[in-house]
């Protein structure tokens, strides 16, 4: 699967986001002007056009642009998941706020959110992925390294000896002998301290 770049998006999505009606190239040079080029957005249009992702509506003396119908299904899909991740982040900031909130409660919205987050990237797996994923991916590389990172350390259960074997065997690989084994010796000196506690 090849993703679009970036300004391709950018131009889809602001096409897409005026729904059935369409747009004028005026308009959408007016909007896009203060990060692109007249030549590149009329260059991006020809691109869509020619690819299917767009269609031209001739009425009178306008030409309008309008985002095909897989596309807007997409914008569908799309707009949907970062709804639901909104939910979710709203669901998290007033636990937050609770100050008497048991583990297991907080455990539960996490995995509910991660869950949230992986049936989202499977259902735009469906919806123009080429335009989808990269956009939710750009939204979940941000909110990574806000939140999720930090998130994902709580649901983590204790690695098994099985997993931790084939790390090592991985850094070994890809690393080195020596990174492997200081790694070895800094697993084996950890799990000594937990266990001494």
């Amino acid at each position: 699967m090849e993703f679009l770049d970036k300004k391709h998006r950018t131009v889809l999505v602001a096409i897409a986001k005026e729904g059935y009606e369409g747009v004028t190239v005026d308009h959408l040079i007016l909007s896009l002007s203060s990060f692109l080029s007249k030549d590149s957005i009329i260059k991006i249009i020809e691109d869509l056009y020619f690819s299917q992702y767009i269609t031209v509506l001739r009425d009178s003396n306008e030409v309008r642009y309008i985002a095909s119908k897989a596309v807007r299904n997409a914008m569908i899909s799309l707009e949907l998941q970062r709804f639901r991740l909104t939910r979710f982040l709203e669901n998290l900031k007033s636990l937050g706020s609770s100050h008497e909130r048991k583990n297991e409660e907080i455990l539960k919205i996490v995995d509910k959110g991660l869950r949230i987050i992986s049936t989202g990237y499977l259902q735009l797996l469906t919806e123009t992925p080429e335009l989808t994923i990269p956009e939710y991916s750009e939204l979940m590389e941000m909110l990574t390294k806000e939140i999720f990172s930090k998130l994902v350390q709580l649901t983590e259960k204790e690695t098994s000896s099985e997993e931790v074997e084939k790390l090592l065997e991985l850094i070994k690989k890809y690393r080195g002998e020596k990174d492997a084994e200081t790694i070895r010796n800094l697993l084996s000196l950890s799990s000594k301290t937990q266990a001494q506690q």
